[in-house]
């Protein structure tokens, strides 16, 4: 399959938010309550694109998936647990597949391609990621791609925990 990822535009955030939405229903469905209703919100996701760190994955100009990377995630200095590196690292947030590419390897080809392609270009010698507990399907994508599981983090927004993964780029 030939995706390609780039920056998210404005004029995609309809799309781009019905992603959002399927994923959260998805992520529920599941029994995974990471995403409330309402997460990402419009606002949030409107900032990810104004602000460069929002990305899409295509496949012939269709979105595919949505993730968005950053180079410093503060949620991150707070780990119960040991980080493979000391820092450097591209966190890797809010991955979301479209209902129709789930199951067709897109979130495999964002940690195995893309995310660590954004890292390279800007200098940095890991990814990190974090997801809850009850995410099997993310669990299982980043520990099957090389990741490894380092602790637990507390997010400062409302103290829920995640569970704290990293791979060496």
């Amino acid at each position: 399959m030939n995706l390609e990822y780039g920056l998210a535009e404005l004029s995609e955030l309809d799309e781009i938010m019905k992603i959002y939405s399927d994923a959260q229903a998805f992520m529920a469905s599941n029994g995974n309550p990471q995403w409330p209703a309402g997460f990402p919100d419009k606002t949030d996701v409107t900032g990810g694109i104004l602000g460069g760190i929002l990305y899409c994955v295509k496949h012939g100009g269709e979105i595919a998936a949505v993730f968005s990377a950053v180079n410093y995630d503060g949620d991150y200095d707070g780990l119960e647990g040991k980080w493979l590196t000391g820092g450097n690292y591209l966190a890797v947030h809010r991955v979301a597949v479209a209902a129709k590419w789930r199951g067709r390897g897109v979130a495999k080809y964002i940690v195995d391609s893309a995310a660590p392609e954004i890292a390279r270009k800007r200098g940095r010698g890991s990814i990190r990621m974090d997801t809850h507990e009850k995410n099997a399907h993310m669990r299982g994508l980043l520990t099957g791609r090389g990741f490894s599981e380092c602790g637990v983090i507390y997010l400062m927004r409302d103290g829920s925990p995640r569970v704290a993964f990293e791979k060496k780029v």
